[in-house]
């Protein structure tokens, strides 16, 4: 016990010297000399900087009243046709929503061998869990992907709630998709005393804020976890509009659909997914996203969008210094829909959007979240960079069309095809002439005029940016409509150099910086 002590002692002694150097905070033995007095200008011991920790418990009991736990149930069906599959937010998920985790190993078998199913195939029962959050007027507020495919939907209430302990069956009134938000509302007048929950503002949050979620994870009725705000506007491509809340508040399957709260007890976000793997990673909907299609999802059922008709991208620092921007800020024009808002009003490829209204857009996705949240019909202002010269454009907003409509505009895409004439020039990249019988292999349109790429060396400047059955368009700003065009456009560009291109593809079009090696 003994040379145990004394073990300890030395180490704390040689731990508080590579801590500390001179100041010896340890002594080596009893026979030290005395520490020093602390001097005026030395900071306060850390037990009197911190304070004690204030507890939570008041605002949790006044918040968890208003979550809600949700079940679902999924009928047994007869297989028809393929397996549907689940949405990004179930993947791997047996919590949250109906799943194919459950399918049985025939089911399995026929999926993923030839992807049919058994005809005659009689899919299980399944079920799922998921979290919501009373809004009032018997209305809960939840994520789409719980709900989605539902038959049945069963809301109970906290024990803390009016009335303990309560079930009700529930029956979804809207829903959108892309923002993955959905409206349950309670059957009947039942559950209109239920607590509402106070929507806050989620453009108020800042990082570093803390916050509190409240959910059932794995099925843990009322888990309250809290952290802060880990990162705003986070992107996880799932859709055009993503614009997560990130936390490091624990959140985990289950906890979808539930809110997360600020300090003051208000929502500002709902939580809907998290990176698999990852503790301390989850994701909310800001709820001032939410808050804009809550009068759209109770009074019809659905979101319908604004549209400007424009395909925009970011404008990186090549880009910027190839079109003479003073900033990285705004939307740049890559290509106009013709006879949409944009066309009529005459926006052009080329154009950087820089504000809305007045409001100012930091890049193409606000560009597009921005647009989205105005009523198709209304008139709106955008400021236009162009030319380096500042103009402004009035024009009337469109309704957006959904995705599939959006894919059918642009068709397959194809590949440059034929035996191409091998050219070298600055890019590395041999191109020809584009036929119609190219551009609709290419899958663009059949009379667009350009220079189809061929072939791309290795090592070229444009190894990474261009790619076989991409079309040039345009050279530093000036058209292409042929193979010639494009050799003469780039005769002479020496080493050190930027081009600036625009070229087409089936995804449609987009301004590309090459730097000349």
């Amino acid at each position: 016990m003994a040379r145990s002590g004394f073990i300890l002692l030395s180490a704390l002694a040689l731990f508080g010297c590579r801590r500390a150097g001179e100041a010896h905070l340890f002594a080596a033995d009893a026979h030290a000399a005395p520490l020093p007095p602390v001097s005026a200008s030395a900071p306060e011991p850390v037990e009197r900087q911190v304070g004690v920790m204030p507890s939570l418990s008041p605002l949790v009991k006044k918040l968890r009243p208003v979550v809600v736990n949700i079940s679902t149930t999924v009928k047994p069906k007869v297989a028809r046709g393929r397996t549907q599959r689940r949405q990004p937010f179930q993947r791997g998920n047996p919590f949250e929503g109906p799943s194919d985790d459950d399918e049985s190993p025939l089911e399995r078998f026929f999926r993923f061998h030839g992807g049919q199913n058994n005809p005659g195939l009689r899919m299980p029962e399944r079920h799922g869990l998921g979290s919501g959050f009373s809004i009032g007027d018997g209305l809960i507020l939840t994520n789409n992907h719980v709900v989605d495919g539902a038959d049945e939907i069963k809301v109970t209430t906290d024990s803390t709630a009016p009335g303990g302990y309560r079930e009700f069956t529930g029956k979804v009134i809207g829903r959108d998709p892309q923002t993955d938000i959905a409206l349950v509302k309670l059957d009947g007048d039942k559950g209109k005393d239920l607590p509402a929950a106070v929507l806050g503002s989620s453009d108020a949050l800042e990082v570093g804020d803390y916050v509190i979620a409240i959910g059932e994870p794995f099925g843990f009725q009322a888990t309250v976890t809290a952290g802060i705000v880990s990162a705003k506007e986070r992107s996880l491509r799932t859709s055009p509009f993503d614009d997560f809340i990130q936390t490091d508040a624990s959140i985990n399957p289950g906890n979808s659909g539930g809110p997360l709260f600020n300090l003051r007890g208000e929502v500002v976000g709902v939580n809907t997914a998290i990176i698999s793997g990852a503790n301390t990673i989850g994701f909310a909907i800001p709820i001032d996203l939410v808050k804009g299609e809550l009068p759209q999802l109770r009074e019809r059922g659905r979101v319908t969008r604004g549209y400007l008709g424009v395909q925009v991208q970011p404008v990186s620092q090549e880009i910027a210094s190839s079109f003479g921007l003073k900033s990285q800020d705004g939307a740049l024009v890559a290509d106009v829909v013709q006879d949409a808002p944009a066309s009529k009003a005459g926006l052009k490829p080329g154009d950087v959007i820089t504000a809305v209204n007045g409001k100012a857009i930091r890049d193409e996705r606000h560009l597009t979240r921005t647009i989205a949240s105005i009523s198709p019909g209304t008139k709106v202002r955008l400021d236009v960079l162009r030319d380096k010269q500042s103009r402004e454009v009035e024009l009337k907003v469109g309704t957006r069309p959904n995705d599939e409509e959006l894919a059918n505009r642009r068709g397959p895409r194809g590949e440059g095809g034929g035996e191409a004439e091998q050219v070298t020039d600055p890019l590395g990249i041999a191109v020809e002439d584009l036929t119609p019988e190219l551009a609709a292999r290419a899958g663009i349109d059949r009379d667009t005029r350009g220079a189809i790429v061929t072939d791309v060396g290795q090592e070229s400047a444009a190894a990474r940016i261009l790619s076989p059955g991409d079309v040039i368009v345009e050279v530093n700003r000036k058209p292409v409509a042929s193979a010639a065009d494009y050799r003469h456009a780039v005769r002479g560009v020496k080493k050190g150099e930027t081009l600036l291109l625009r070229t087409r593809q089936r995804e449609g079009a987009r301004y590309l910086s090459v730097h000349i090696k």
